[in-house]
């Protein structure tokens, strides 16, 4: 199987921004599926003082192996992983809802039901999280 490069996609606006790199909507050239693209700059491990480059990037691939051993319908599905020479990247299942957070200021507050509703969402992502 060919390595994966940023090449096998199209990738389109920004979707967020984080401390340490965005996530962007991107189309998979050969399957025409829709995708996010989390990428963190390289750069921001060399001007992190908190700790060493090696440490950071051994999180990050730590990263990478728990979302790889995690499937749960809460908890976004890591496609693939690949880096370039600037950046790291997380090939991810699209949430085209948008997250939780932008979800709730939309609409102001939560109707009980409905907060109910997505605490329960939250709480069994969490807990199956902390199984693996």
């Amino acid at each position: 199987m060919p390595q994966t490069t940023v090449e096998f996609y199209r990738v389109g606006p920004v979707l967020g921004k984080g401390a340490f790199g965005k996530v962007n909507l991107a189309l998979h050239l050969l399957t025409q599926g829709m995708v996010a693209i989390k990428s963190i700059n390289k750069t921001y491990f060399k001007a992190s003082c908190i700790e060493d480059e090696d440490s950071q990037i051994r999180k990050v691939k730590q990263e990478v192996l728990i979302l790889r051993r995690t499937q749960h319908r809460n908890v976004v599905q890591l496609y693939e992983y690949f880096e370039t020479q600037k950046h790291i990247l997380f090939v991810i299942e699209l949430a085209a809802g948008g997250d939780l957070l932008n979800y709730v200021r939309k609409r102001r507050q939560l109707k009980e039901d409905v907060a109910k509703s997505v605490f329960k969402q939250v709480i069994d992502a969490l807990a199956y999280c902390h199984s693996k």
